[in-house]
């Protein structure tokens, strides 16, 4: 059997008017998102519920309680797992706390936390387990207890420490569940091979018999024991290695390390790799037991973990939380994992269908019943959506962009405007092409609320105007289209624009374009387009370039060419790749921030696409409504829900 629900009411930050219904694969799921989310409040009801497999002292308390919009803290919270797929044994074993729904066994098993305010003070929190979907049912006895217990991985844990010698060791208790070494707790029968238990005696018997060992003992009790004894209660003390105690105490002297690389001597190893050793030792534990629930909790995995290793060790993850092959041979157990993460990293290293957003303190997965994803999406973006790419799933808000231009000049124009990217929680996303909506599709749902990341995509209009005839040559410019054919173009655009997506297309042609159109920018352009097409960095030949760069400049405007004329001649050596757009960006981006355009200015001398674009990701736009004044305080300010329809228009 596996979990296929988690459901939690009252507990934290999970509202009973809006609680959570989480539903898992019996493999491997993700759980994404920004801090305070909710993805540890989900690990903590998992771990409620069931307990785990060690020292972890579970107890409801305060702050386990809902606190609504008024500051009032709740005094009932209920929070389940659903088990489902019982085997034939398991319903034997289970079944009084069984549920029959529809002719089908289920297994609900809950707790259920009261608070009751005392009148001397303080709080009262009680708590039950019992099974039943209302938690009305019969308690649970100890033996589905152990049974359904869950192995947990916590956060920033010291794995050095977990598997170092010492009284109840985390290695002591693994290797003391292990079924192998139930036998090596007794003396081998008469002709077998020696136990863990024979091997330790004789050495402890080799050690008292040595002579150095055997002096020492022997001159505690004659020149001190001795004198501090009474006559009838004499004190006598043996010195050995202490194997002469229980199986457990032994098991306590055991460490886990890693080999050094070179030679036999034992060395200090990183964090990262005693970390994945603990993890392998916690696994190999899981896989040790079917008699019991093969469910894994894992907060951070990647911690101490560089990139590579995040990757090398998702592949391992996913391999033991899939399917048994048996045509392959397989023999390992499939657990089911329910792990959360910050690592890009690691979202990206995964299917995107065992991915849960969890945003707002609501879970939105991404599995193909949910999303608004084709089929060939999946395909998609299971080859294309790396670690750079990933940074999606954690985001407050979303720029999905064409090519490395947009990616280097947002955030300066952003800047600009008073509303920083990095403050509002915005990350960006550089597709490299014009499939924007492959990834944007991640956002929306085919039913349900939206998820309230708002996406703004920014792609490029690409119809030259009249002007550019000669520098596009064959290809069609605006007034060589019909209308219809530009209309059907820009609905290409905006065809699956909806919440939480939006579409802000540029004005004319390419973004480069578009502020090389505007008057007050267009000199800007021009001078980093220059800058860009020479490699030496050298400042007299610098100041050249800005000297040449104004004087041109100067030329069309006294030959009093229009703005898209002007526009044309800048935006040729691009064109032509005589100056690459991402160098283009990054000098253009260094120019604007030497600018002293306060964000009043700003915002009239940008396109005006650009500004409603930011200020949607930042919270200061609703499409349909007019552009917002800067954010004289974009420091202290969190974005806005997302709008309740999009009503983007074709911009011509």
């Amino acid at each position: 059997m596996y979990i296929s629900e988690i459901y939690a009411s009252g507990f934290r930050c999970f509202d009973p008017a809006a609680p959570l219904h989480l539903n898992l694969s019996r493999g491997l799921n993700i759980l994404v998102g920004p801090n305070d989310a909710g993805k540890s409040a989900i690990v903590d009801a998992a771990r409620y519920v069931l307990w785990t497999r060690g020292d972890d002292f579970i107890r409801p308390d305060e702050q386990d309680f809902f606190i609504d919009q008024n500051g009032m803290r709740g005094c009932d919270f209920i929070v389940r797992c659903t088990f489902d797929d019982l085997s034939a044994d398991e319903e034997a074993r289970f079944l009084e706390w069984c549920t029959n729904e529809q002719g089908k066994l289920r297994l609900h098993v809950c707790m259920r936390g009261t608070r009751r305010v005392s009148s001397g003070g303080g709080s009262i929190i009680a708590s039950q387990h019992r099974a039943g979907c209302e938690a009305d049912g019969l308690p649970l006895d100890g033996e589905l207890r152990e049974y359904l217990k869950a192995t947990y991985l916590k956060p920033l844990r010291d794995a050095e420490r977990e598997m170092r010698a010492g009284r109840r060791s985390r290695l002591s208790r693994i290797l003391g569940a292990m079924p192998s070494m139930e036998p090596q707790s007794k003396p081998a029968e008469e002709g077998g091979d020696p136990t863990l238990h024979d091997t330790l005696a004789a050495a402890d018997a080799a050690v008292r018999n040595n002579a150095a060992v055997g002096g020492l003992a022997n001159s505690v009790n004659v020149n001190f024991l001795d004198k501090l004894s009474f006559v009838d209660d004499r004190l006598s003390a043996t010195l050995d290695l202490g194997t002469g105690g229980s199986f457990d105490q032994i098991l306590e002297r055991f460490e886990l390390y890693l080999n050094a690389k070179i030679g036999t001597e034992r060395v200090q190893r990183g964090l990262g790799y005693n970390n994945l050793l603990f993890m392998a030792a916690e696994l190999l534990l899981l896989q040790s037991h079917p008699d019991q629930v093969p469910f894994l909790l894992i907060e951070e995995p990647e911690a101490h973990l560089h990139p590579q290793q995040q990757t090398l060790f998702m592949e391992v993850l996913a391999a033991r939380a899939a399917a048994r092959d048996l045509a392959k041979g397989e023999t390992h157990q499939q657990v089911q994992v329910l792990l959360t993460t910050h690592s890009p990293q690691l979202a990206a290293g995964a299917e995107l269908e065992t991915i849960t957003m969890v945003v707002d303190h609501h879970a939105y997965p991404l599995g193909a019943a949910h999303t608004r994803l084709e089929p060939d999406d999946y395909e998609f973006l299971r080859r294309f959506l790396d670690a750079t790419k990933a940074n999606l799933f954690f985001a407050r808000a979303l720029m999905v962009v064409e090519g490395d231009g947009e990616h280097l000049l947002l955030p300066a124009i952003a800047e600009k405007l008073g509303r920083p990217l990095s403050r509002h929680g915005v990350s960006i996303v550089n597709v490299g092409h014009r499939g924007l909506f492959r990834y944007s599709r991640i956002m929306q749902r085919k039913e349900g609320s939206a998820v309230p990341v708002p996406v703004a995509l920014i792609p490029d209009r690409d119809i030259p105007p009249r002007e550019a005839k000669a520098l596009v040559g064959d290809r069609k410019t605006e007034d060589e289209l019909s209308q219809d054919e530009i209309d059907a173009l820009l609905r290409t655009l905006v065809r699956d624009v909806g919440d939480p997506v939006d579409a802000f297309i540029a004005d004319s042609w390419t973004l480069e374009f578009d502020l090389a159109l505007q008057p007050e920018l267009a000199e800007s352009v021009h001078l980093a387009v220059q800058l860009a097409k020479t490699s030496s960095r050298k400042p007299e030949r610098l100041a050249r370039i800005r000297k040449s760069a104004g004087e041109t400049y100067k030329e069309w405007k006294d030959e009093r060419l229009s703005a898209t004329e002007i526009a044309v001649r800048i935006y040729r050596p691009v064109h032509e790749k005589l100056a690459s757009k991402a160098e283009v960006a990054e000098q253009l981006a260094a120019i604007l921030r030497e600018r002293s355009d306060t964000p009043e200015q700003m915002r009239e001398r940008l396109p005006p696409y650009l500004v409603r674009a930011i200020d949607y990701v930042t919270g200061g736009y609703v499409p349909g409504a007019p552009p917002t004044a800067p954010d004289p305080e974009a420091d202290d300010h969190d974005p806005a829900g997302v709008p309740p329809k999009s009503t983007t228009a074709i911009q011509g």
